[in-house]
């Protein structure tokens, strides 16, 4: 299981982006495209096809976290013969 003192350490920080480190990658991602347009005289087309290829390479490793995160959720919180689902009363569809 996970420690109690563990998750609420980490849920002051889970929402907040870190900013220095996003600008970071902003400026080294943007330096990059700049020397792309100038040194190798790549097109618009290119550089949004580049563009396009790392989007779906986040969105890929988006699923296959979202996939882990519901592996170990099903693995940790459901013993053999359980299940989240309540059973609806008998006057509910009628």
């Amino acid at each position: 299981m996970v420690d109690e003192k563990e998750v609420k350490d980490n849920s002051d920080h889970e929402h907040e982006p870190r900013w220095d480190v996003i600008e970071k990658l902003h400026d080294k991602i943007d330096k990059e495209l700049d020397e792309a347009f100038r040194v190798n005289r790549l097109s618009f087309i290119e550089v949004d096809i580049a563009l396009l290829m790392i989007h779906e390479k986040i969105r890929q490793q988006k699923a296959e976290m979202y996939d882990m995160y519901l592996k170990q959720r099903d693995s940790e919180g459901k013993v053999d013969g359980e299940s989240d689902k309540k059973d609806a009363p008998d006057h509910l569809y009628r």
